[in-house]
């Protein structure tokens, strides 16, 4: 019962206990006048009194024992309020602690109140050097921390009055002066008369970087099947043009006057053929025969010759990693683009300075490799060639690979150095990376994959007089142009020549039984069926049928290695008569391939012209999504 209705009960007791006592003095002293009040009832109210003492106190026992649970229950239930908000907050200190992204709590005026253990590592300031001072002179540049306190001032009332806060980038100073690309979210709480701001800060740095990368991969990508396609047309008619010069060039050998001419055409279109290759070797389409080699061993030979060339006000120097691996690459295109980077520091550094080519050996983790841009994780091999000259411009950085793009005066570059060097690195399973800064100099980093233990070096091709024959040879071109050339480069060596204008027509011509002794065939051609697909065709029913393909584009040779044995060899448009007479010889006699491997019969097709396939079916694929 409340204190109130128990003492309600206890007066209304203590009333009729005083009336019955009255009541009773009356009855027991009779001989008292009606309301005199007497002895007796004076004796009537003190007992009455007594018992109103008796309830009094009891009543107020029972008041203090109710007041007293309620005082215990409401301290148990302030402790249990507290060790629950205790709890919280260590819960809440405990997801700061460990969550991927840094946070940082200020007040109103930017003074640092939390520093979690992720914003000592984003920032390089630890948390007791943190605590007290303005956030802004920690992590933000000197030059911009006004303009940046403004704004967080601009921004305080928004920040307050939405319940989800704000996001925003922003780019800051790491202690040691690396700048940081953040992304971060802020709300702001009202705490008395102030407000804390709590902010969450993840550091995307790499991220972008990756996002960068991505982009410029695609760009180059598109840029390289466009290039490759048409370096491949080019092909197509610049083998028409060389072997037809070498035709006229043999018919007017005694015409002095005729025959200069017939050196500028021919000169001309081996210019032409330099030009595709470049190309080709940005699209990542040109021919390779990678190889284990010393990396340190040719940057000395390369070393040397710039020694010897190079103006004596430009010191070169090597830093080469005595342990470093050997690398799986083409040597001579390795030792193109070393001459190629250093001919350009050297064009940067008109008034002298220091180039200096280091080696030294990376191995990458699955993050590292997407940083870098290689194909896979592993073990690599980093040569960097650094100059002291002028620098790039931020603004070109990311356009120095594009293929003809230069920043040099009209007539003194072909923009088609880098572009090669790019093709080649990114051909080869490599990378290639550029930092500069203006007025202080160029890093050129190449990656390339080592080479395992017992990786075979290439073999040359062997100089062979022209040699022909007498066999039978059905030629599969699609371009009439180029059948009709070599069909005369083949009657002319002596061969009977059966030609064909696809794949149907040449599986027509084999399934009426007529007999020849090698296929020679290009690779790419419309009608549903390429080269590689009727070669296997014809093979499957002429076991002893030798095959020689052909293509505007070479396949991509960096696991040449990989052979079981044998293969087909390709013959890389545009050729002159002297080659086509050599390979065909070397098919249809010697019975080894392009790198000297024997060649069992029956002859089959080998498995990097089907990586070849692969390749130019995906790049078609990507260039009908493109065109969509």
């Amino acid at each position: 019962m409340k204190p109130r209705g128990l003492l309600t009960l206890a007066m209304a007791l203590q009333a009729v206990v005083t009336a019955a006592a009255l009541l009773a003095s009356y009855a027991l002293i009779r001989t008292a006048q009606p309301h005199e009040f007497g002895p007796a009832q004076i004796l009537a109210l003190l007992a009455s009194g007594g018992v109103a003492l008796v309830l009094a106190r009891f009543c107020a026992r029972r008041v203090e024992s109710r007041q007293s649970k309620q005082a215990a229950a409401q301290m148990a239930g302030e402790a249990e309020l507290r060790a629950a908000l205790a709890q919280s907050e260590r819960q809440t200190q405990a997801v700061i602690e460990t969550a991927f992204d840094a946070f940082v709590q200020t007040d109103e005026d930017g003074i640092v109140v939390s520093w979690s253990p992720q914003a000592e590592a984003l920032s390089g300031w630890t948390r007791a050097e943190a605590i007290g001072r303005d956030v802004v002179d920690l992590v933000v540049a000197e030059p911009l921390r006004d303009a940046f306190r403004q704004r967080m001032t601009q921004r305080l009332p928004e920040l307050s009055e939405s319940p989800i806060g704000i996001r925003f980038e922003a780019s800051l100073i790491h202690r040691n002066g690396d700048q940081i690309l953040i992304e971060a979210s802020s709300t702001a709480l009202r705490r008395g008369g102030s407000y804390v701001v709590n902010t969450f800060v993840r550091d995307v740095t790499q991220k972008r970087a990756a996002e960068e990368q991505l982009i410029q991969a695609q760009k180059m990508e598109a840029v390289g099947q466009l290039t490759g396609g048409i370096a491949h047309e080019f092909n197509n008619m610049l083998t028409v043009i060389t072997g037809t010069i070498e035709i006229l060039a043999e018919a007017v050998r005694n015409d002095p006057h005729l025959s200069t001419i017939t050196k500028l055409i021919s000169e001309a279109a081996d210019r032409g053929a330099t030009l595709t290759s470049s190309l080709l070797s940005f699209a990542r389409k040109q021919s390779l025969l990678p190889s284990e080699i010393d990396v340190n061993e040719l940057i000395e030979e390369v070393a040397r010759l710039l020694l010897a060339t190079f103006d004596k006000k430009i010191e070169i120097a090597t830093k080469l990693n005595r342990e470093a691996w050997p690398a799986l690459v083409d040597k001579g295109q390795l030792s193109s683009a070393l001459l190629n980077l250093a001919l350009n520091a050297r064009d940067a550094m008109a008034d002298g300075g220091k180039l200096t080519i280091m080696t030294s050996n990376v191995v990458f983790g699955l993050r590292d490799a997407a940083a870098a841009g290689v194909g896979y994780a592993g073990d690599y091999v980093e040569i960097a060639i650094a100059d002291t000259g002028t620098g790039i411009a931020q603004s070109n950085l990311g356009r120095i690979f594009d293929p003809f793009f230069s920043t040099k005066e009209v007539g003194k570059g072909t923009g088609l150095g880098l572009s090669m060097v790019f093709g080649f690195v990114k051909q080869s399973g490599g990378s290639i990376k550029v930092s500069s800064e203006e007025g202080r100099g160029t890093t050129f980093r190449i990656y390339l994959p080592k080479a395992e233990t017992g990786t075979g070096r290439a073999t040359g091709d062997s100089v062979h007089r022209m040699v022909g024959g007498h066999e039978t040879i059905l030629c599969v071109e699609d371009d009439r142009e180029v059948r009709k050339y070599v069909t005369v480069q083949l009657e002319s060596l002596g061969y009977k020549v059966i030609v064909a204008a696809g794949a149907v027509e040449a599986l027509a011509i084999a399934a009426e039984g007529t007999p020849f002794d090698l296929l020679f065939s290009d690779i790419v051609m419309p009608g549903g069926m390429n080269g590689r697909e009727l070669a296997e065709r014809l093979v499957a029913a002429r076991p002893s049928l030798r095959v020689l393909l052909t293509s505007g584009y070479a396949y991509d040779s960096l696991h040449a290695q990989d052979r079981a044995g044998h293969g087909v060899p390709l013959l890389t448009k545009p050729y002159r008569k002297a080659e086509l007479a050599r390979m065909l010889r070397r098919c249809l006699d010697t019975a080894v391939d392009a790198v000297g491997d024997p060649i069992p019969l029956p002859y089959s097709v080998q498995p990097e012209v089907d990586r070849f396939l692969r390749k130019q079916a995906s790049d078609e694929n990507g260039a009908t999504r493109s065109k969509k």
